[in-house]
């Protein structure tokens, strides 16, 4: 089972008090955990590459590591979404285009200076009968061709993570007391979790100038251990 953002906060209280650096509240896991967990999520996101820098050569990145698409799991979402007026507006939390469907067909992925072209063709225009899809991908949403298009497309995204919460009521004395029904978990895998929480150690070590923290810190970051 994997480890919750209470299992988390008595990590860091275990390590302090080991250390004799002092306390941490509520506050300070939510302001050093998270970070870290968006800069983590951010970095295996970005190895999600269909070629190398040169624009040559095989597919690379995420698309053929295993180890990543198992830490993107969580994040990792199928949805339908409404066509509206030839377009389909993009999910709360969307980072990135994993596949674009209609119908269990895929639609192909075209550029903006494309769409001219692909609509003059005569060997694959758009058509519906033929079930022969394209997209653009804009900001908020994806042009889709042909354009008189109705219904739904599945989407394949993966989306942003979410801020872990410590929740807490206050016992007689007034102390903060761990409350599950307001916390907010993890999503990430044991493995992630674990790695996540050593490299904030670095954070604590740096909040509380205490080195063995720092250096604790930089070798999750480093090396993964």
């Amino acid at each position: 089972m994997s480890w919750s953002v209470n299992d988390i906060m008595n990590f860091y209280k275990f390590q302090l008090r080991k250390n004799q650096a002092g306390s941490i509240s509520a506050t300070d896991l939510f302001y050093a955990w998270n970070p870290e967990q968006y800069m983590y999520h951010n970095d295996i996101v970005g190895r999600w590459q269909k070629n190398s820098n040169n624009k040559t050569g095989m597919n690379i990145g995420l698309i053929q590591n295993e180890t990543i698409l198992t830490d993107l799991a969580p994040f990792t979402i199928t949805t339908p979404i409404a066509i509206s007026s030839g377009n389909a507006p993009k999910p709360t939390g969307f980072i990135y285009t994993a596949d674009l469907r209609r119908n269990g067909k895929k639609i192909t992925h075209i550029t903006p200076d494309q769409i001219s072209e692909v609509n003059e063709s005569v060997i694959d225009p758009p058509s519906e009968a033929d079930t022969t899809y394209y997209y653009t991908e804009y900001e908020g949403y994806y042009y889709l061709l042909p354009n008189n298009m109705t219904g739904n497309v599945t989407l394949d995204y993966v989306a942003a993570c979410t801020d872990i919460v410590w929740g807490y009521t206050f016992d007689g004395n007034g102390r903060q007391v761990y409350n599950p029904a307001t916390s907010v978990q993890p999503q990430w895998n044991q493995n992630t979790i674990i790695e996540i929480t050593k490299r904030v150690l670095t954070s604590f070590g740096i909040s509380f100038k205490d080195k063995d923290f720092e250096e604790a810190g930089r070798s999750a970051q480093n090396t993964g251990n």
